[in-house]
């Protein structure tokens, strides 16, 4: 229970995130709106909750949304990748992805729970996300594009300590 439990939060927290920086620009980033129809659209669990997400009901542009993050450490390190403007090519949903992934392949790590089929589900959306991508790079002819995928189970994945040794 305690690795699904981990899984569902981080979903949570992403989706809450995900909220609030699409909402900028809208209609509900209005101040009005915030404390009553977007704040009503945040999961009611997650890491985040109760307190961060009542924090990001009140915020208004992405520079606030930052100092809500930079309280959360896990979430910090992601947003610096939006803030840095995309480095290494890597949107803000690109490093998402590969958190999701790091911990999805970690949930196979134990045994005797459910977050292992989760996990075995959102792998495979995974694979089809990064198939679609290489499809569309080739019918667009952007083959210099076609790395930038989120792998899954791989030795070279960035986040696998040792990946270099193993190989060999």
């Amino acid at each position: 229970a305690q690795i699904m439990g981990d899984l569902l939060k981080v979903r949570a927290d992403t989706n809450a995130i995900n909220i609030t920086l699409n909402s900028f620009g809208t209609p509900l980033n209005e101040p009005a709106m915030r404390a009553s129809d977007r704040k009503r659209l945040y999961p009611a669990l997650g890491h985040l909750y109760p307190a961060g997400t009542s924090m990001l009901a009140d915020v208004g542009d992405e520079d606030e949304l930052g100092r809500v993050l930079d309280l959360f450490p896990q979430y910090s390190s992601i947003w610096n990748v939006h803030s840095a403007g995309g480095s290494d090519g890597k949107s803000i949903d690109d490093a998402f992805y590969e958190r999701d992934v790091q911990m999805l392949e970690l949930a196979f790590e134990g045994q005797m729970h459910f977050g292992a089929f989760y996990a075995y589900v959102k792998l495979k959306e995974q694979e089809i996300r990064n198939l679609v991508w290489i499809s569309e790079c080739i019918l667009q002819q952007q083959k210099e594009e076609i790395h930038k995928f989120v792998p899954v189970f791989s030795f070279n994945a960035p986040w696998r300590a040792g990946s270099k040794t193993r190989g060999r």
